[in-house]
């Protein structure tokens, strides 16, 4: 072989080794590029993944929160007969209705049957025509009735000595509050007030007896309905309704 021809077989040769090695450079390189493209990708698809369960946990612990607020709002919000039960428990106070910012508890009471001025729990009546039951409390000059209303219990009404002597009658198939006075020998006087709701008055009445002449026992009685005169069948013909269908709470 002569010289010129080793040179040519020599050249081929180193040509074929560089195109080797290229082409092995480049099967690297793709290689290498594949296996970033399947890390990033890997990558990604553990973040959307954290990213759903983090998403999930916070929604789960949105409505557990929201249920616990809702589930603590319902049992802020008592009905009437549970707070009258607890009002009865002693476990609350009741507000007074003279004074909004005085208190009393069932505790106060003197509850000793055997004393003619003690108190008893009685009958839960609806005293207010609103719905709902209001509670009474039996004893001197009629007792109290007791209202729950607004999350809290009030005094509704109270007997306040022979001068207003607290009952409740039916009249017309509703209920009214009735104050009778007593005190005077000779009179009679009587005020009923209809609620619709113990802070809302949408009825009153009076009526009674007394003498035409304070100063002649002799000169006869007069009968009144709402400041007017009325005659004796027609007062006592009234009066027949409200005292039959009274309830007393001394």
């Amino acid at each position: 072989m002569n010289k010129n021809n080793r040179i040519t077989i020599l050249v081929y040769v180193f040509l074929i080794a560089l195109s080797i090695v290229a082409c092995g450079k480049k099967d690297e390189f793709s290689e290498t590029q594949q296996e970033i493209c399947m890390q990033t990708s890997e990558s990604a698809d553990s973040d959307i993944k954290k990213d759903k369960i983090i998403n999930t946990e916070s929604s789960s612990a949105n409505q557990q929160e929201s249920s616990t607020q809702k589930g603590e709002n319902a049992d802020s919000e008592m009905t009437s007969e549970e707070l009258l039960d607890l009002f009865i428990n002693g476990s609350i106070d009741a507000i007074d209705a003279t004074d909004m910012t005085s208190v009393f508890n069932i505790t106060d009471f003197s509850m000793n049957s055997e004393k003619g001025d003690s108190y008893s729990i009685g009958e839960r009546v609806d005293l207010d025509n609103d719905g709902e039951n209001e509670l009474i409390i039996c004893g001197p000059y009629g007792g109290i009735y007791i209202d729950a209303r607004n999350n809290k219990v009030y005094e509704f009404a109270e007997g306040d000595g022979n001068t207003n002597i607290l009952s409740y009658t039916y009249y017309n198939g509703e209920i009214w509050i009735m104050y009778s006075n007593s005190m005077n020998v000779g009179h009679e006087a009587y005020h009923m007030v209809k609620f619709e709701g113990a802070d809302n008055i949408v009825a009153e009445m009076s009526f009674g007896e007394e003498p035409v002449d304070e100063n002649n026992s002799e000169s006869g009685m007069k009968y009144l309905l709402n400041g007017k005169e009325i005659s004796y069948d027609e007062y006592t013909a009234f009066c027949s309704k409200i005292f039959a269908a009274e309830e007393s709470t001394n």
